[in-house]
């Protein structure tokens, strides 16, 4: 199940981040995305949201003009986001006489040309170079192939705008001059095969590249011809329109990178494991600072009431707080989320605990109905519900844990939170003095055993998976919970 609302980092199977030097091409980019969100990393401000027409995320940023910086927040945004892909979009000047502005450059390989030696004799090039992922390289020729990312072009864009499979350079000064220029000859002569120029490629190209595992792609709107015309084509607005051509082509290669045909759902999207398909649990210095439920609720800590099951996603690290504006609009829809997941029914009363530091809504009754939801200003997100009764005892049945743990964390990924790239799972029992751990197939309804202890059950968060893995292998995670809850019930200390 997944009930979302709005645009979500880690609500959704694929996730990509799209980069771009300048604030016109992100605003290109960035009129493709349904209700973008904030997200602010490291001092970076993100904003995520869902690519129109597909379920894949995007998570935009600008770089500002040069590689140095584009290759900080590449670094910076794949390491934060762990995502799919990588692509930098925007614009850049022509070398070539038929690479005319409006078409569009999928950078193939990437060159840096302000290596090099200087001696007696002049001046010698050492170029260095970058070859862009095979895979993302695929996909684009794809995509122009079927042709139909063009009919989304406005007239002004140039609908007839074509696309062009070549190396570009880069170096860190902006090219307007004639070709018979110092600069325009030595790129002639060294980087003949080269259609582009372009100030951010090299950066982000050797940032991407040391992400091992990470495609990457450089896809560029010609804007002016580098000639010294530059001025007057930026008064006409090619710019405007190259920035538009390269976002439309880039968005349009996001939504193929899986085939139509291909299975959506998340478990098959998602294939975070090991070399044998485990879960990737990444330990902990130490375990994160969870608030269980005595915690979120104190009022019922020591009160009488049912067995509860309990679980937790504790963001790791805690990036950003929710704003307190935010926790205000989220206590009405943790209700719907609670009575569309089936936590709630809808015709029972939800009572809502509203503070500046948390957001809890419950459903508690004399019956032994008890089941709740509850996030914090720091991103925590929990939700509990009572162990199944069907006589004196509450019972921990491996195979009905296991899920409801899956219910569980499938409305915790919903909630519309602060985005963060891993959580440490929690999970624990609380009020457990009548709790066994058997089959509930099995339960004598007519016998009870006694714990020494009424001391809670717990599997500390003191290891953290990804946000890929809560949203694309809730269920493995959730048998991993189970297993550590029955170990910990079991254990002599408890």
């Amino acid at each position: 199940m997944a009930v979302t609302k709005g645009a979500v980092v880690d609500s959704f199977a694929k996730k990509v981040v799209v980069l771009t030097a300048l604030p016109l091409e992100y605003r290109a980019m960035r009129r493709l995305l349904e209700e973008p969100r904030r997200v602010d990393h490291a001092g970076t401000i993100f904003e995520c949201g869902r690519l129109a027409g597909t379920s894949t995320t995007v998570c935009l940023a600008v770089t500002g003009a040069g590689n140095d910086s584009a290759a900080v927040i590449t670094e910076r945004a794949i390491n934060f986001f762990q995502p799919e892909a990588v692509f930098f979009t925007g614009i850049a000047g022509s070398l070539k006489a038929d690479v005319s502005p409006g078409d569009v450059v999928v950078a193939i390989e990437v060159y840096s040309y302000h290596g090099g030696k200087q001696d007696p004799d002049g001046f010698k090039a050492r170029p260095r170079g970058w070859e862009a992922s095979y895979s993302l390289q695929q996909v684009a020729m794809y995509v122009d192939n079927v042709g139909a990312w063009a009919a989304n072009l406005t007239q002004d864009s140039g609908e007839s705008a074509e696309v062009h499979f070549k190396p570009i350079v880069t170096g860190d000064v902006v090219v307007n001059a004639p070709a018979g220029s110092p600069l325009r000859v030595f790129l002639d002569e060294h980087y003949n095969g080269a259609v582009a120029v372009e100030m951010e490629a090299a950066g982000f190209a050797n940032a991407a590249h040391k992400a091992e595992g990470v495609p990457h792609l450089m896809i560029r709107g010609i804007s002016d011809l580098a000639d010294g015309t530059k001025q007057s084509t930026d008064r006409v607005g090619l710019q405007g329109i190259a920035a538009q051509n390269a976002a439309s082509f880039t968005a349009e290669v996001i939504a193929h990178l899986t085939p139509a045909d291909a299975p959506s759902g998340p478990e098959s999207v998602v294939t975070e494991g090991g070399p044998n398909g485990e879960l990737i649990w990444q330990p902990l210095d130490q375990p994160a600072d969870v608030s269980w439920y005595r915690d979120l609720v104190p009022s019922s800590a020591y009160t009488s009431g049912p067995s509860l099951l309990e679980i937790h996603l504790v963001p790791v690290p805690v990036t950003n707080r929710v704003p307190a504006v935010r926790m205000q609009q989220l206590a009405a829809e943790l209700v719907d989320l609670g009575r569309s997941g089936g936590l709630f029914t809808n015709l029972e009363h939800v009572e809502v605990q509203d503070s500046a530091e948390m957001i809890a809504v419950t459903v508690a009754d004399r019956r032994g109905r008890s089941a709740g939801l509850a996030i914090t200003r720091s991103g925590q997100r929990s939700a509990w519900e009572a162990l199944p009764n069907p006589g004196l005892t509450y019972v921990l049945d491996e195979d009905h844990a296991r899920e409801r743990i899956t219910v569980l964390l499938a409305l915790l990924e919903a909630i519309d939170g602060p985005a963060s790239p891993s959580y440490a799972p929690a999970a624990g029992i609380e009020k457990t003095m009548l709790v066994t751990v058997e089959r509930l197939s099995e339960v004598n309804p007519n016998s009870a055993g006694l714990r020494v202890s009424d001391t809670p059950i717990r599997a500390e968060p003191e290891e953290a998976v990804t946000a890929a893995v809560v949203a694309g292998r809730g269920s493995e995670l959730a048998r991993e919970l189970t297993a550590r809850l029955i170990y910990s019930f079991r254990s002599p200390r408890r």
